[in-house]
């Protein structure tokens, strides 16, 4: 049983890529940042932090939705059955809709803003708020999530439709 991606399904590379995605966004991209310049003598900075380091409490929901997603594609690679009673497919949609929810969260109840005045003659502004990665981040959660349905209709736990007993 070797690493085959031929085995994998479109659910599978979606929830893959989406995870994998979901990872670089979270480490590597500005979720909360700001900036300040001054006129004394054109000072300017810039700080911004990634979504690890914004948020200490969603962060580790975020890492378990992409380890249990990458852990049901690696399975899914390696044609490895994975018993559980709860599947998997349902796992990876519950956790890709809880981080989806809490980015969301993340989205609208920001703290940001913008500052500008004079001070001892010197004019400063000041800007700061959400970045281009916790919208990316999004897009990422919501793909894991996406993913997951699908993984969900392929295997038969997801039922389309209300079953109607006859009274």
């Amino acid at each position: 049983m070797g690493l085959d991606i031929g085995r994998l399904s479109r659910a599978d590379r979606v929830i893959g890529a989406s995870a994998l995605a979901f990872f670089v966004i979270l480490f590597f991209l500005p979720w909360y940042g700001g900036s300040a310049s001054s006129s004394l003598g054109n000072v300017s900075v810039r700080a911004s932090l990634n979504g690890w380091h914004s948020f200490h409490n969603s962060r580790w929901i975020w890492l378990i939705t992409i380890v249990v997603a990458l852990t049901f594609v690696y399975a899914s690679a390696r044609g490895l059955p994975l018993a559980s009673p709860v599947p998997l497919s349902a796992v990876v949609t519950a956790l890709g809709a809880l981080s989806t929810v809490l980015i969301l969260y993340r989205i609208v109840h920001h703290a940001g803003g913008s500052e500008s005045g004079t001070v001892a003659g010197v004019h400063y502004s000041s800007t700061y708020g959400i970045e281009v990665g916790i919208w990316l981040g999004l897009l990422a959660a919501i793909g894991v999530t996406y993913g997951g349905y699908l993984a969900m209709r392929a295997d038969g736990t997801w039922r389309t439709g209300p079953r109607m007993r006859a009274l």
